[in-house]
């Protein structure tokens, strides 16, 4: 394996994280009303370089971030189809993390052109959490190939437990869409008391009341769903990478059910709506390690 192979796993690194901050951004873009800062794709008004306004800015910003994660994202698969060692584990995966970026490319500028429909934000904010996803897999196989880790036999209860961090993941997944829904249809504060909504217990689950219970009735099942797995997890004799992302699952899901009850009773402050976006990410995250982790050959 020569030098530059042995730099992939540390470029897709690097990839994986500035998606972590592209994602964040453009939740900051959304909650400071800086998405149709730039009305026009793939200028900002008619030009290379904004006009120097705060909320031009901010959106620039997130278009400059989501260019450099285009360019990592190319130049690391054609490191990895160059190498022999990485492409057999990673070519799949790579032409996956193309076709993906090339969507969401795509869908981003559908969002400004069309003026932020809900429909196109939601989508928009789940291929982002998709492609973290293929990137995050990237990364584990990819550390695997250079460390050359053996094979390991997984227990069948193991089988288990890796079905069940998936299952996770998929709920968070859809969670963070529909708090999308919520954020974007300006349903984030239908509900303004906590625990209750508008002084009920059951409000009917029609309008924007509807949208923003339906997030919160997601947030209860995830809170059983992932504590639960996470108490089944934490008694298995499991692999220490597979240990580690069980237990950020668990403290995670504890701190994105306090910023989800923060954002509601300090009507949606930008920090911890940002932070509650992010927390999403890297408890959707910490499940992808799990599930990989745990049933790993």
């Amino acid at each position: 394996m020569n030098a530059r192979s042995r730099r992939i796993p540390s470029a897709l690194l690097a990839t994986t994280l500035l998606v972590v901050l592209l994602v964040v951004w453009g939740g900051i873009v959304r909650l400071s009303g800086s998405g149709l800062a730039i009305p026009d794709w793939p200028f900002a008004q008619g030009s290379v370089l904004p006009r120097p306004e705060t909320k031009i800015l901010i959106e620039y910003a997130h278009r400059a971030i989501a260019g450099l994660v285009g360019l990592f994202t190319v130049a690391v698969s054609v490191a990895i189809f160059r190498s022999p060692e990485y492409r057999v584990r990673l070519g799949s995966l790579s032409v996956a993390a193309l076709v993906i970026l090339g969507l969401q490319i795509f869908m981003g500028a559908r969002v400004v052109l069309d003026e932020l429909p809900v429909d196109r934000v939601v989508t928009h904010l789940l291929l982002a959490f998709f492609f973290f996803a293929v990137l995050i897999r990237m990364t584990l196989i990819a550390g695997e190939v250079a460390r050359a880790d053996p094979p390991l036999d997984v227990p069948p209860e193991h089988s288990r437990l890796r079905l069940w961090a998936r299952i996770g993941a998929a709920a968070v997944f859809l969670q963070a869409g529909l708090g999308a829904w919520v954020s974007s249809s300006g349903a984030a504060l239908a509900c303004p008391d906590f625990p209750t909504c508008q002084g009920s217990w059951l409000p009917p689950l029609t309008g924007l009341v509807g949208i923003h219970y339906a997030h919160r009735l997601g947030a209860y099942a995830l809170f059983f769903l992932i504590g639960g797995y996470s108490h089944l997890a934490a008694r298995a004799a499991l692999p220490p990478r597979a240990r580690w992302a069980v237990r950020a699952a668990a403290v995670l899901l504890v701190l994105q059910i306090l910023l989800g009850i923060g954002n509601v009773l300090l009507r949606v402050p930008l920090a911890v709506s940002a932070s509650h976006l992010g927390v999403a990410l890297l408890l959707f995250g910490s499940l992808v390690v799990a599930g990989h982790e745990i049933g790993r050959r």
